[in-house]
């Protein structure tokens, strides 16, 4: 579990204005002090332990999770998971539909895609000056919207959001798709939205940060199995495909071999297989054995 001194150092523990508070969030406020609603920092770390978990969980099982903040405090922090990462994020406006149209948004990110080829591969002559400033304009556009789940593969396992509230169309979407939520939700905000709550301060980039990094943390780590887990398929999947081809190589040429032999053996025993000569006195035909009729 994370130490609540980095929490607190953070600032996680303060919250809003105790008249701008959702009283559902009340099982995790501490108290209150000049007129600010604190968050008990020890739920908070409880909290954050059991999203990190599930977190863990859905990463092992090789599925992708999704991060969303666009507000100031987490825009930074999500675009850095993202990239180092490799996980699908939005950092600077979610793009309706998907979670729940994600035909619409591929239609996007293959644009996307698309335009930064013809960019990429413009040759002198083929495009004016004003046609590759209008192209890139296009791009950059595409890019800030997509640009971070353009290697999104659907469904996804999860959903992290930071303040939901803000991003109150991700979590809308997320339900209605069956998609798990784990969120950052401060005092002011309905918890009963959410699949894992994480109570803390939303509003600074401090107190984001040490929380979705320790989030971060989990999803390696189960990245890290699901990778293990992988190759160590493959590797049981190709042995005994290699045992068995070597065993039915062995199988035949024993088998051959064991065939010969018994053939030979078999036909050493077989009753009469021998050739004897005419018996002394007599006729080799039937009966040549039988006395001969004397003469009248």
């Amino acid at each position: 579990m994370i130490d609540l001194k980095l929490l607190i150092q953070a600032g996680v523990q303060f919250g809003h204005q105790t008249w701008r508070w959702n009283p559902n969030m009340a099982p995790y406020i501490w108290g209150k002090k000049n007129g600010v609603h604190l968050i008990d920092v020890s739920k908070t770390a409880f909290q954050l332990e059991k999203a990190a978990q599930f977190l863990e969980g859905v990463a092992t099982e090789g599925k992708q999770v999704l991060w969303v903040g666009t507000k100031t405090s987490a825009k930074e922090t999500v675009e850095a998971i993202g990239r180092n990462f490799k996980c699908p994020s939005v950092a600077h406006r979610w793009v309706g539909g998907t979670l729940t149209n994600n035909s619409q948004v591929k239609k996007s990110i293959t644009k996307l895609l698309h335009l930064q080829d013809v960019i990429e591969k413009a040759t002198v002559g083929a495009y004016t000056k004003k046609e590759l400033g209008s192209i890139q304009k296009l791009v950059d556009r595409l890019e800030k919207n997509v640009g971070g789940i353009k290697n999104m593969t659907w469904p996804v396992g999860a959903l992290i959001v930071v303040d939901i509230r803000k991003e109150h169309s991700a979590v809308r979407e997320a339900i209605a798709a069956g998609v798990p939520v784990v969120a950052i939700v401060d005092t002011n905000n309905d918890p009963s939205l959410v699949d894992y709550v994480i109570p803390a301060n939303d509003d600074v980039a401090r107190s984001v940060k040490v929380i979705l990094d320790y989030l971060a943390e989990a999803v390696e780590r189960g990245l890290k199995v699901a990778k293990e887990t992988k190759k160590a398929a493959q590797t049981t999947a190709e042995v005994p495909a290699d045992r068995m081809i070597s065993q039915m190589v062995e199988q035949a040429f024993g088998l051959e071999g064991a065939s010969a032999e018994a053939k030979k053996a078999g036909a050493g025993n077989k009753p009469g297989a021998q050739r004897r000569g005419p018996v002394r006195g007599g006729s080799s035909r039937p009966g040549g054995n039988a006395p001969r009729r004397p003469k009248e």
